[in-house]
Formats: C-alpha cells, sequence, structure tokens
C-alpha cells in the first residue's frame, strides 16, 4: 500500500488510518474483463458500507449522442454496476443532462446502450434536463440557489461513474468536474468561475457522493471532452472521496492537480491526500489541452470575458452560437476525426467487448 501524503510528521500507520484509499485496478483483455474488475472495484463501497437508503442514482457521463470511444461511460462499466445494485435490491435511475448548446442526452442513451441496460435490469433512465427542477438553498460562492433536478435530489446516495479525460476548460474532467451535469442548462453561464462552482455543487452533494468509479477502460486526452483523442488505458479507479480519486487521476494523466480539485479541497469535499491500493500504479502521461486550438472553448472564453458578453450569452443571440458549436463538435470535429477513432479499435477487444452493447 502506497501512502501518498504532504504529511511528514505523522506515523505511516495513523496516516493510512486517517486517508481515503483509492484504488487502482488493471482491466484484463478477456471475455467480460471490464465488468470483472467493476466487481472488484465494488467490494470497498460493500465491505465499508456506504449506500444509504434504498434509493441510489447512478450519474452516468452521456456527453455525446456520436459514438467516439471514450466519450460517454462504458456501457460495460455501467452494466456491471447496475448489475450489483438490482441483485441487491436498490432502487436504480441512471442520467445525465442535455448540454447548453445540444440536447444530445437521450440519443445518446440509446447510442451507447444505456437505455438498454436500463431496462435490462429494472432500472430507469432520467435525462435530467427533462426532470423536475426544485429550488435548493446552497449558500455558496457562486450559487446562492441552485436549481437540482429531483432525481438527483431525491436519491437517498449516488454512485458516481465519470470518464477519465482531459478538459480544455479544467484541465481534468473526473469525479469532480462530472457533477457539472446535475445542473441542466444553465452551467454555461458559470465556466468563468467554474473551479468555485464545481465546489459549490458537490459541497452540497457530498452527503449523498457514496461512491466514484471512475472509467479509464477507453479515456480521452488532447482537447477533449467532447474534440479530445481516444485513449486506450485499461484501468478502474474507485474511491468514496471524489478529490483523492482526482488527484489519482491527474497523477496517472501526468498533469498537476487541476485548481477546481484543489478548490473542492478547501471547502471540505474531500482531501487530496490518499492510499493507494490495488494494482501496480504506473502513469500514462496524456497530451495535455491547449484551448487556444480548440475553437469553440477559445472563442466562448474571449467572448465572455469581452462587451460582446451581454449579447452572446444573455440574448436569442446564444442560440446560434449553440447551433455553431453543436455542429462543431457533431460534424466538423466527428467526421474529420473523431470517427477515425472508432475506426482504430476496430480490429481490438474492446470493439468486440462493445459490440453486444453499442445501438451503432
Amino acid at each position: 500500500m502506497e501512502v501518498i501524503s504532504n504529511t511528514s510528521l505523522v506515523a505511516d500507520e495513523e496516516i493510512q488510518q486517517a486517508l481515503p484509499s483509492v484504488l487502482f485496478l488493471k482491466v484484463k483483455q478477456m471475455r467480460g474483463g471490464v465488468q470483472k474488475v467493476v466487481k472488484t472495484a465494488m467490494m470497498p463501497m460493500w465491505k465499508e458500507r456506504v449506500l444509504k437508503g434504498d434509493n441510489v442514482f447512478v450519474k452516468v457521463n452521456l456527453i455525446s449522442s456520436e459514438y467516439v470511444p471514450g466519450q460517454c461511460t462504458s456501457p460495460m462499466v455501467l452494466d456491471e454496476v447496475l448489475s450489483e445494485l438490482t441483485e441487491r435490491g436498490y432502487d436504480v435511475t441512471l442520467g445525465d443532462a442535455d448540454l447548453a448548446a445540444a440536447r444530445q442526452c437521450n440519443k445518446a442513451a440509446k447510442v451507447w446502450g444505456h437505455k438498454r441496460l436500463a431496462k435490462k435490469y429494472g432500472a430507469r433512465f432520467q435525462n435530467l434536463s427533462e426532470d423536475k427542477l426544485i429550488k435548493v438553498r446552497l449558500d455558496g460562492k457562486i450559487f446562492k440557489t441552485l436549481d437540482i433536478p429531483k432525481s438527483v435530489l431525491e436519491a437517498d446516495s449516488i454512485i458516481n461513474l465519470p470518464v477519465m479525460k482531459t478538459h480544455c476548460l479544467t484541465g481534468l474532467t473526473c469525479s469532480l468536474k462530472h457533477f457539472w451535469g446535475v445542473v441542466p442548462r444553465v452551467r454555461h453561464q458559470y465556466h468563468l468561475v467554474v473551479n468555485d462552482a464545481i465546489a459549490d455543487i458537490t459541497s452540497f452533494l457530498k452527503p449523498k457522493i457514496a461512491y466514484t468509479i471512475a472509467d479509464g477502460t477507453i479515456a480521452m486526452e488532447g482537447n477533449a471532452p467532447r474534440t479530445g483523442i481516444s485513449k486506450i488505458c485499461n484501468v478502474i479507479l474507485a474511491s468514496t472521496d471524489p478529490v483523492a480519486l482526482d488527484a489519482l487521476a491527474a497523477k496517472y494523466m501526468g498533469m498537476s492537480t487541476p485548481k477546481h480539485v484543489r478548490t473542492a479541497a478547501e471547502r471540505g469535499v474531500g482531501i487530496l491526500n490518499y492510499t493507494l491500493e490495488g494494482d501496480e500504479f504506473i502513469p500514462n502521461p496524456f497530451i495535455l489541452p491547449n484551448p487556444n486550438k480548440q475553437p469553440i472553448f477559445k472563442w466562448e472564453m474571449a467572448f465572455r470575458k469581452s462587451i460582446l458578453k451581454p449579447i452572446m450569452f444573455d440574448t436569442p443571440m446564444f442560440g446560434l452560437f449553440a447551433w455553431i458549436a453543436t455542429k462543431y463538435n457533431s460534424f466538423w470535429y466527428y467526421r474529420r476525426e473523431g470517427r477515425n477513432y472508432t475506426e482504430k479499435i476496430v480490429d481490438t477487444w474492446y470493439a468486440r467487448e462493445l459490440a453486444q452493447f453499442l445501438n451503432l
């Protein structure tokens, strides 16, 4: 067991008792290999009895209705999670929200096989952008109140299934950034204050966030989350602490701990130090994002900082901006680059395993 800590005056045994553990597991390329590793990743969750109540919300990533490996939560990961939960009698809802610039969630859930898996296991699929919103008080630095989808708010526990990816705005998207998806439609308005906004949301949800299983089977590097480069990593990360998990994910990807992760730690969402358990940990440096070479992020941030911000984002003009962003992601990137990554895994073990789930 490796102890990752900046504390030098505390005995290793005391550190291990105080720090959360992050499980790092490697996927063996065999039939059902992903499901076997996810089953192992869930063992600490059962042993520590972290789930409260019977109503569980499973937060998946459905950022794209096109199939580009590494963009959305692998259906193989979701398959095992739903199997384990429903076998134990939990009442399960899974879902994600539409983007500000696209209504992709329902189609993505069909393409990536999530709706089919929900039906298979008797779970409910919920597009959070179509869910009833309930106004809650956060008293955060950015959000004093916030509309939270009913399915999330009424869940006793949340299991988080992010994909490990680079991100043009935050550097990394994994456990913490994934909860940006519980704020339907309006989250784009907070890009300039994203670090504190994420901390506000995760601070409020902290009592419900029971466990995170990060999908690093096929991750994404470069100018992700939607226009990145698919990267086969064959790993799964799991922890009860979303901050610790993100700290390990950043180390694995070869980047310094992102600001939104450090901000969440400062706000008490979790801690940056951890004990590392599982398989041998070997960093696997990613190509880091360059927002200046991703036109949507480049121009969006430029306009948000300019005198044109009220016109571009607070009027119907935003509809045009959103349309351009959607066309760039869904057509320009996908046709020129994204679908090539799909073709690159056609002859791999992953393609054969995924074929039983995808609806292309």
